[in-house]
């Protein structure tokens, strides 16, 4: 049984279709991706998946029920966490607090224990500080749990933004151009941990333009080119699909 269903998704802005009749289905526990040249419909089918914006048609399907329509916030209690393609973290905060921001959908505490700082309160807050730590330690972050995230340099930022989002225990993750920004190190460090939150049971989904990357973790690959889906599958398939080629190099296929 698929994990998540995209059926003939929708998406008009001003009469222009940025996404048209979009069909794909991601399996519990997998690494998908979809790529496809700059303007493609990628960052908006996202958007549309985890409820930033509202499509126009179609249906998505998660964990066997409809999500359409939900709002962001809805649909990441429900397990779906996204990050996005600009790193928006809290710069004056610590890396530490940016985590325990990306808990909140855990904390059940009212303003009145809050305020009083009751004990449900203080143990409330004592395992989100003890799962944010978990979670940075995850990510290779703990040692910098104290400083300014503003002070990270960009690669440690994109991590942080991943650690936020892992601090919502989502069983399916949207990664938004992860890989950007990062040199080659780097991003070889992000493929050993998308690959560890595989092995820990999240299920993941890729927008990104590195292809190596993309080819090196990905099971299945969905390609989309002026909102329509011209490819779908393994990376071998994908790497000699014309109809890929011509969409990144112009060419009549």
């Amino acid at each position: 049984m698929p994990f998540l269903v995209v059926k003939h998704l929708l998406k008009k802005f001003d009469g222009i279709v940025a996404v048209n009749d979009l069909s794909f289905e991601v399996k519990k526990n997998e690494i998908a991706a979809i790529i496809g040249p700059n303007g493609a419909g990628k960052t908006t089918t996202f958007n549309l998946i985890s409820g930033v914006l509202k499509a126009d048609g179609g249906q998505i399907i998660f964990k066997n029920e409809p999500i359409f329509g939900l709002k962001p916030h809805a649909i990441a209690a429900r397990g779906m966490v996204r990050t996005f393609q600009n790193v928006n973290l809290f710069d004056n905060m610590t890396v530490l607090d940016n985590v325990k921001v990306g808990s909140h959908k855990k904390g059940h505490t009212e303003i009145f224990g809050a305020a009083f700082r009751t004990k449900t309160f203080k143990q409330e807050e004592a395992a989100i500080s003890e799962t944010s730590m978990a979670v940075l330690q995850l990510v290779g972050l703990e040692k910098r749990a104290p400083e300014m995230a503003g002070n990270l340099p960009f690669g440690q930022q994109r991590l942080l933004e991943i650690a936020r989002a892992l601090a919502g225990d989502p069983e399916i993750l949207l990664l938004d151009e992860p890989a950007a920004g990062l040199n080659a190190h780097e991003t070889a460090e992000l493929a050993t941990l998308i690959l560890k939150l595989q092995q820990q049971g999240i299920t993941i989904v890729i927008i990104e333009h590195d292809m190596e990357l993309v080819m090196e973790i990905s099971e299945n690959i969905i390609v989309i080119d002026q909102g329509n889906k011209i490819a779908e599958g393994g990376p071998l398939a994908i790497q000699t699909n014309k109809k890929v080629i011509g969409a990144y190099l112009g060419e009549e296929c």
